[in-house]
């Protein structure tokens, strides 16, 4: 069980166990999650921001396992062991959401979206426009509906997409469209560089 706090438990309410980056940072900026084991025992992990400011949990429950987003950062944790499982090397996460049936997480970035499988390998999974944002809506059965703002002229948000959860593809109403793979996407050069363009004005903005 997850719970995510506002800030700093009071000293000594819980036992606090504190999950830095792996490698250089410049935010002093901490957010804290208060999990509950198996046996019922709570502890607050505090998980260090990296670039941006967001803060996102998703639980595994049948695994006792968590993923937390902290500053774009994602952290895999095991919650009856109290210790972190391993960082997650796609970085700038922008959305999480997991799916129980097949012990798997999901994260979206600006320009693309990724898998994390049970045994937590990061697989791509491809999509089929060119996007400045992708955030993950609400289930419909084995459906996660997505909302993906397009790059263009005029920001369009086109909720005719989503993935199947079972066949791990992106699908548009009525139309298979792109599947998961172990690789990065089939992209051109060019459209990868205008969408990390895009993420840091975001970013700095």
């Amino acid at each position: 069980m997850t719970e995510k706090l506002n800030g700093a438990p009071i000293s000594g309410e819980y036992e606090e166990i504190l999950f830095d980056l792996p490698g250089p940072w410049r935010e002093q900026v901490w957010h804290y999650v208060k999990f509950t084991t198996k046996d019922g025992i709570e502890w607050v992990g505090g998980f260090r921001e990296k670039d941006n400011h967001n803060f996102l949990v998703a639980e595994l429950d049948s695994k006792g396992v968590a993923c937390v987003v902290s500053g774009g950062h994602g952290y895999i944790i095991d919650i009856n062991r109290k210790e972190k499982i391993k960082d997650l090397e796609t970085d700038t996460i922008l959305d999480l959401t997991a799916d129980q049936e097949t012990s798997s997480f999901y994260i979206s970035r600006w320009w693309d979206l990724k898998l994390v499988d049970k045994e937590f390998n990061e697989i791509d999974i491809q999509v089929p426009i060119d996007c400045d944002g992708i955030f993950f809506k609400e289930k419909d059965g084995r459906e996660l509906n997505l909302e993906i703002e397009e790059i263009g002229a005029d920001l369009i948000k086109n909720q005719d997409c989503y993935v199947d959860l079972d066949e791990r593809k992106i699908k548009k109403r009525g139309t298979t469209m792109h599947k998961s793979n172990g690789g990065e996407s089939a992209k051109t050069e060019v459209n990868t560089i205008n969408k990390r363009k895009s993420w840091l004005k975001r970013l700095w903005s």
